[in-house]
């Protein structure tokens, strides 16, 4: 570890802001040369995302895996966005616990397998968060959409080359999701 880069927690925080997704602290930390600054850190709940993969089957004619995938309207861009099944890790809740909600509220399918792929700190700059990716193999539809009072989406099967060809453009425009595509591929050895 470089120790002329680490800064020192003092101790002191203020909360800036408290809102419904999260809130606002001011840290104050020590930098390398022992002068104290206030850093914004957001305070946001672990996220989670869940690739459902749907397997190439040859003797049906497709040859190769597609992905369960929903399309729904984001407020932060005023469009719509297609993405994995995701969402935020509740209180009380593991990773592994959010994944398989997620899952079955987004999508009514249920995973025979939930494989974390991928876990990171979305921007260590100023959040304190982490998200966790993770592969759903052996699917069956068991329930119906289980969505919140203001979540509207379509699920969607997308095959494996369109995700390619389109993720981080159009719809596909979520950081959050070419992360995520990111880790199957390292996952699958394609890159």
């Amino acid at each position: 570890m470089n120790r002329k880069l680490m800064w020192k927690d003092t101790g002191k925080v203020e909360q800036v802001w408290k809102g419904p997704v999260f809130n606002i602290d001011a840290v104050h930390r020590q930098s390398p040369d022992g002068r104290e600054h206030p850093m914004v850190v957001c305070r946001a709940p672990d996220w989670v995302t869940v690739i459902p993969e749907l397997p190439a089957d040859p003797s049906a004619g497709k040859e190769e895996p597609s992905f369960l995938m929903v399309r729904q309207f984001r407020h932060g861009s005023g469009s719509l966005s297609c993405e994995f099944p995701a969402g935020v890790v509740d209180p009380g809740e593991t990773s592994l616990d959010a994944a398989v909600r997620e899952l079955r509220e987004e999508t009514g399918y249920t995973a025979d397998q939930l494989i974390e792929i991928g876990n990171i700190n979305p921007n260590p700059a100023f959040m304190d968060n982490t998200s966790t990716t993770y592969l759903a193999r052996g699917l069956r539809k068991t329930h119906d959409l289980d969505l919140d009072d203001n979540e509207f989406l379509e699920r969607l099967e997308v095959s494996s080359s369109a995700i390619m060809e389109k993720m981080g453009t159009g719809e596909y425009h979520s950081a959050i999701m070419v992360q995520c595509w990111y880790w199957y591929l390292k996952y699958c050895r394609t890159i």
